[in-house]
């Protein structure tokens, strides 16, 4: 731990997660100024290798972080560790709670909206797990383990196995679903909230050699998004929540037309109105702005712009809505925008901050 400054008043607080050893900086405490953009570094932590995916407790006194491994010390699989926060200043306190998510390299964690649980999603082990969470906001062993079975997708580089890379709550219903790379599907599991337990529910396919790699939900429509890494398409998911049920509908691309250069999707996220939708692009290096039908929450391409950096893997927008923050795994930069929140688009700012390989950003609740 290493605690550089007092947050000053006017900023907000958010934590970066990025790829490194234990005996680097892996997750960076900032401040972020919405009237001017800047972004400084207050705290780094040591102590975790590849700190690939961060979330926090719907409390916000803690926050928990996946260590992105195939092995952790002599157990297989990856971990993922706790942390807890100081609601005055921002910063972590390191502790001793860390669980195994047993399944090689977590890439992605979430917690139910009680806090009661929290998911893991096992990139290489092709499987989820869910961990209980106490009322002390410690993490306990697995109750859980769901492995990912199916008919593989055609790349066969890529869906050479199930590859769950994301799993999250399905808004208010007892329902958590899994999205998986390899066998182009999201695997919907009931949440057993008493009993700690994840329990096979349904799958929902998308188009063949899609590569599913990140869902989110609307908050007001009954739909769904989901972004696939493979082909650079998010694919609209009609969502029944009584029953857990999710239908594949629209098929649009992230890219601009005839594009053909390589690229990889990335993350997804709504503007906080539920009117604009955005995406990453790792190869084309941008971010797509999607315009959302307000009635049938299908999407219209009205915006790309330059990134600022290479292979934007994760964003996250302000609590605000005026700003949205990319992170740029390989030129180790996050850069700044400004969100017209009227007309959706997005322009860039001269604000920048410099890290090895981040991956990940969350801003601190309120």
């Amino acid at each position: 731990m290493n605690p550089l400054n007092e947050q000053p008043t006017s900023s907000k607080i958010l934590y970066i997660g990025s790829y490194g050893t234990a005996e680097e900086p892996t997750i960076h405490v900032c401040t972020f100024d919405p009237k001017t953009g800047e972004l400084a570094v207050i705290q780094r932590v040591e102590g975790l290798e590849n700190a690939s995916y961060l979330t926090l407790h719907p409390s916000g006194e803690y926050l928990y972080a996946a260590s992105e491994t195939g092995t952790t010390g002599e157990a297989e699989g990856g971990s993922v560790a706790a942390f807890i926060i100081d609601k005055k200043t921002g910063l972590l306190t390191s502790t001793s709670n860390r669980s195994l998510t047993h399944g090689a390299h977590p890439c992605y964690i979430s917690t139910d909206s009680s806090g009661q649980a929290l998911f893991a999603a096992n990139y290489t082990g092709g499987n989820v797990a869910l961990l209980p969470i106490t009322a002390q906001g410690e993490l306990k062993e697995a109750s859980s383990i769901e492995q990912h079975a199916g008919e593989l997708g055609p790349n066969a580089a890529r869906q050479d196995a199930p590859h769950a890379h994301c799993i999250v709550p399905l808004g208010d219903s007892p329902y958590v679903c899994a999205v998986d790379l390899g066998i182009d599907a999201v695997v919907v599991y009931r949440f057993d909230a008493d009993k700690h337990t994840l329990t096979s529910h349904s799958t929902s396919k998308v188009h063949r050699g899609a590569g599913p790699r990140h869902l989110i939900f609307h908050p007001a429509l009954q739909t769904g998004y989901v972004m696939n890494e493979l082909d650079s398409t998010i694919t609209l998911m009609k969502v029944e929540k009584e029953n857990g049920t999710l239908t594949a509908g629209q098929a649009i691309s992230a890219l601009p037309a005839g594009f053909d250069g390589y690229n990889d999707a990335a993350d997804i996220h709504l503007g906080i109105s539920g009117r604009y939708l955005y995406s990453s692009n790792r190869g084309h290096n941008s971010i797509a702005v999607f315009a959302v039908d307000q009635e049938n929450g299908e999407l219209t391409l009205i915006q790309h712009v330059d990134c600022g950096g290479g292979s934007p893997r994760n964003f996250a927008l302000s609590p605000d809505g005026g700003h949205l923050l990319v992170a740029h795994q390989k030129t180790g930069n996050v850069n700044v925008f400004m969100v017209d929140q009227e007309s959706g688009l997005l322009a860039k700012t001269a604000a920048s901050l410099e890290l090895t390989s981040p991956v990940c950003i969350k801003f601190a609740t309120a």
